[in-house]
């Protein structure tokens, strides 16, 4: 009676067992077949997930790509060019113009000059020396607040800084190739062309950006748009006659800058002679635009045994 009872006993968990066996079976198979098929699993979140992770993945690479901050090292090479082109734009504008958009110490002569009514011709002078230095130092705000509220060595900050900056030259570019500014000198005796105020405000706005980016990278030396004090800065320097010349690149970065926007000018002066001021100006907007270009893959500051500092801004 008793081996009776315990065969009927095993007969039964074994048909329990297989019971459980074909419900996980099928269960696998629903699981498998809903994959497979596209329907909706037990588990709708699974497969979705999966996808969602890869993509987020790369979303986050990205973003923290141009979150990095970069590594300022030879990004003095970056703000001799600026310099070059600062010279370069400046010369343009006061050769057509009669004002100029970086060099705000001129502006500000012309400025008090017009306060006594000098000089005679043209007139308003001054007007358009006021709007380039209004505009110049609402420039240098956004710029530098700009930069802080985005961290400014960031390199997402800098594309975006010298991005706008060569927008201003481009649009700059634009508008007297289309004829809707004159890019021949006017008469000093001819009322004032307003419309020259559009690009002199640009070409300003780009200037101040040039100036901010190089104390964000820390490279006083280096200031793109002036070279009064850049030239006492190198005469009063102890080191200046230091040799070998890489004992002191302070000195070297402020010859440097002195050559570039000189040079910068001096291309202007040629270029009107032999081409127009639009296709100056282009060449403006091409450096400028390389240089936003070499930020997307400039070295972060990971590359670098430097130790990380801060920005001045």
């Amino acid at each position: 009676m008793n081996a009776s009872m315990r065969s009927l006993s095993s007969a039964t968990t074994e048909e329990g067992n297989d019971a459980k066996n074909l419900s996980g079976d099928g269960v696998q198979r629903s699981q498998t077949a809903s994959v497979d098929n596209g329907t909706d699993l037990p588990y709708p979140g699974t497969a979705v997930s999966a996808t969602g992770t890869g993509y987020d993945s790369s979303s986050s690479k990205l973003s923290q790509y141009f979150f990095t901050e970069l590594n300022p090292k030879r990004a003095d090479i970056i703000l001799i060019i600026c310099g070059f082109v600062g010279g370069l734009v400046d010369g343009l504008s006061f050769n057509a113009w009669g004002s100029f958009s970086s060099m705000q110490t001129g502006n500000t002569v012309f400025i008090a000059l017009g306060v006594s009514g000098q000089p005679e011709y043209p007139a308003y002078l001054w007007a358009k020396s006021l709007i380039a230095l209004t505009v110049f130092l609402l420039g240098n705000l956004f710029f530098i607040h700009l930069s802080r509220a985005l961290t400014p060595l960031r390199r997402s900050t800098l594309v975006l800084s010298f991005g706008l900056q060569t927008a201003c030259l481009i649009i700059a570019a634009a508008v007297v190739q289309a004829g809707i500014v004159s890019p021949k000198p006017e008469d000093p005796r001819a009322p004032i062309q307003w419309m020259q105020i559009l690009p002199i405000t640009l070409l300003a706005f780009q200037a101040a950006g040039q100036i901010v980016a190089s104390r964000i990278l820390a490279f006083d030396e280096i200031p793109t748009v002036v070279l009064t004090t850049l030239l006492c800065d190198l005469l009063v320097d102890t080191k200046l006659y230091t040799r070998p010349w890489s004992a002191n690149p302070k000195r070297n970065r402020r010859i440097a800058a002195f050559l570039a926007l000189f040079i910068g000018a001096m291309t202007a002066g040629g270029l009107a002679k032999t081409t127009s001021m639009s296709s100056s100006l282009w060449l403006a907007v091409g450096l400028k635009g390389s240089i936003t270009l070499s930020w997307f893959v400039w070295k972060d500051i990971s590359d670098s045994k430097t130790p990380k500092q801060e920005s001045p801004v």
